[in-house]
């Protein structure tokens, strides 16, 4: 991250951390539709597996893995900038 951020400005490292602030809250509104969808025996952990829960674990893996790029850039970019709520 930091070197494909080399020589930005503070404004453009900011709008680039805002748009993943933005897209976290849009994967984590997703990961979370998705469980409140799952089973109650999926929900309590008493069953895995099937396309509903393969589903809700691939939302949270690519939350988790975005939440990964925005800590990169939250570091390169040094302070957590004001994003207005949606």
């Amino acid at each position: 991250m930091i070197g494909l951020t080399q020589g930005l400005s503070k404004s453009d490292l900011e709008v680039l951390t805002v748009d993943a602030i933005l897209q976290h809250r849009r994967l984590s509104e997703e990961a979370e539709v998705l469980y409140q969808a799952l089973p109650e025996e999926l929900q309590a952990g008493r069953e895995f597996g099937g396309p509903k829960h393969l589903e809700y674990i691939r939302a949270m893996i690519h939350m988790h893995a975005q939440m990964a790029v925005l800590s990169s850039l939250l570091n390169v970019l040094g302070y957590t900038p004001m994003v207005a709520e949606a």
